[in-house]
């Protein structure tokens, strides 16, 4: 990463994903830091094998190689090496500048002023522009945007003939999601992703300033925008391009060859020493790479969120796990509200007197914090956790409801106690993975006396689904390009319909919640002088007292070294894959 003026830095530092880290099974806030099974030591090699510096990996077989486009995660990560971005999120979790140079902000004209470093280049050797930085941000807020009801672009049309359209692409079914990925992906289901997607329609026009230069205007002051200038750059001839051939980027490592997608070749471009190659082998799905991984065919394995539940379980392999900023929580219609709240209240307590204690939401760290744990603007205080008092006693219904007769496997008559409880309908993200976090919500169900009827949804009708008053509670799971910020959050809520939580929480909280958020904004930001962390800690905490959701989990990805590879990378999840070139890697 570059380094950048103090006062830049003085000013970015606030964005932290703080809120990310494990906390014990109690209800104070431990800071502890990202954990690492690096306790599993990599196997010593057989005296016959050598050191390489070639590293193979897996990635998902992808129809492109256009980094703008859609990718899967493992794919996505690893082209982090090859192209760079005016910002990215470093392993702490803090916004840095990567091709910014200095940023400014004219609050009068809402307009960012970001100078790009000078005599950079593509891999091609043509020299990098704004006018390329400015085609890449075009692009990335027409695909951002293309599923939003087609709605008119926001954006200025483009005079070097940029595609500026974000209403339908050529290849429709990328512009939501990637299909061809793993089962399940944390955006199709999001609320908060939703919801931020239209935060790109607030950037009214992008123009340059001589060669080093990039204006963006925005319609209204916006604490979200350096977050999304972290947009692969790439050059403007290249942005529409659709094919297996690679595109050029600006990075520390380039694509040498694309083997029609299903092998990747990378090389360092100034070799040095350490790995200076990296194999990376496509793969359709997980498990195939899950096998090769076995099979001693891949050194290192990078898996998403999703993919994460399905292996953390995994023993003998040295596992390093990266906070993801992903949260899963629960929220109960509200149709009676009084009601929802005591459902939520209920549940907390059948939660804290579980024997499974953090192994409720595993293999995700527990959060039964209104929210999270922690906040990114909170570097001394916590947030409390959810504060239950006394609960009305549940009456149970009848326990001996007179038997009817049916046959059972055998053929033999049985009797049957008919199940007269009132369901209780949990709406759950169609191919959600963690399925012990289901049957933990079940069992805590079963216990307050009603049969439990999860009902599966896909991504195509969840949202509808939720609008529906046809179930008692949803598992949602959000995720940010960022951070949380718990108005983003709520918004993701209100924007699907759910509530209006402007109308329930106090106007003095709003303003509070709505003041913090400007702490994340570049370079206007509130005083930080006069930002209490007590305040903001008790806010949130009473905001989220008054409204009818839990935080469940916090979620993770996940990087699996194979017994030849020594070392840790040092990535965050947005770059896993950084200081690669550290890996020693062993082979025959």
């Amino acid at each position: 990463m570059k380094r950048v003026t103090a006062i830049l830095l003085s000013v970015i530092c606030v964005i932290s994903l703080a809120s990310c880290v494990r906390v014990p099974n109690d209800d104070v806030f431990s800071t502890t830091l990202p954990t690492d099974d690096a306790a599993i030591a990599t196997l010593p090699p057989p005296i016959e094998n050598e050191k390489v510096t070639e590293l193979r990996v897996a990635i998902r077989y992808e129809t492109d190689m256009n980094p703008l486009f859609p990718k899967h995660y493992s794919t996505r990560s690893l082209f982090a090496l090859v192209y760079e971005t005016l910002f990215s999120v470093d392993h702490e979790g803090k916004i840095v500048p990567d091709l910014a140079k200095s940023i400014t902000y004219d609050v009068a004209t809402m307009t960012y002023r970001i100078q790009i470093e000078d005599g950079k280049t593509f891999h091609s050797g043509k020299k990098l522009t704004a006018q390329d930085v400015k085609a890449s941000l075009l692009k990335t807020v027409s695909l951002m945007t293309a599923d939003l009801n087609d709605e008119e672009p926001t954006t200025n049309p483009d005079d070097t003939g940029t595609d500026q359209s974000t209403g339908k692409l050529e290849d429709d079914e990328l512009s939501a999601s990637y299909k061809d990925g793993a089962q399940f992906q944390v955006s199709s289901f999001s609320l908060m992703t939703a919801s931020m997607k239209k935060e790109y329609r607030n950037i009214r026009q992008v123009s340059t300033e001589g060669s080093d230069v990039i204006l963006i205007e925005l319609h209204k002051p916006d604490p979200h925008i350096i977050g999304l200038l972290t947009f692969p750059i790439i050059p403007e001839s290249d942005i529409n391009l659709r094919s297996m051939n690679p595109v050029s980027g600006s990075g520390e490592w380039q694509i040498v060859s694309t083997g029609s997608g299903r092998l990747v070749t990378l090389e360092r471009v100034n070799r040095g020493s350490g790995i200076v190659s990296i194999s990376a082998k496509a793969f359709d799905e997980t498990a195939e790479a899950m096998q090769a991984f076995d099979d001693g065919e891949i050194d290192v394995l990078v898996l998403d969120s999703s993919e994460t539940s399905l292996y953390a379980d995994r023993s003998r392999i040295r596992k390093q796990r990266i906070d993801y900023p992903c949260y899963i929580s629960l929220y109960f219609r509200d149709d009676d509200r009084d009601s929802a709240l005591l459902w939520r209240d209920y549940m907390v307590r059948e939660i804290r007197s579980d024997s499974t204690g953090d192994q409720f939401a595993a293999p995700f760290v527990r959060a039964l914090y209104p929210l999270l744990p922690g906040d990114s603007r909170l570097q001394n205080v916590p947030i409390p956790a959810y504060a239950v008092g006394d609960l009305p006693v549940i009456e149970l219904p009848d326990d001996e409801p007179e038997p009817s007769e049916t046959i059972d496997d055998a053929g033999a008559p049985a009797s049957v106690k008919p199940d007269k409880r009132a369901p209780f309908v949990l709406l759950v993200p169609e191919g959600f993975t963690p399925h012990r976090l289901v049957e933990n919500i079940g069992a805590c169900v079963a216990r307050l006396g009603r049969r439990f009827a999860p009902q599966f949804v896909s991504k195509e009708e969840w949202t509808n689904t939720l609008r529906k008053n046809s179930y008692d509670a949803a598992l949602l799971t959000d995720a940010s390009h960022l951070f949380l910020d718990p108005v983003d959050y709520l918004e993701g809520l209100q924007g699907a319909g759910l509530f209006d939580w402007t109308e329930i929480v106090d106007a003095d909280d709003i303003v509070t919640l709505r003041e913090a958020q400007r702490l994340i904004s570049l370079p206007e930001g509130a005083n930080l002088e006069l930002f209490s962390e007590i305040t903001y800690a008790q806010t949130v905490s009473r905001v989220f007292s008054a409204l009818p959701v839990l935080g469940l989990a916090i979620t993770e990805t996940m990087v699996l070294y194979g017994n030849n590879v020594e070392n840790t990378m040092s990535g965050s999840w947005d770059s896993p894959y950084e200081n690669i070139e550290e890996l020693i890697v062993w082979r025959p």
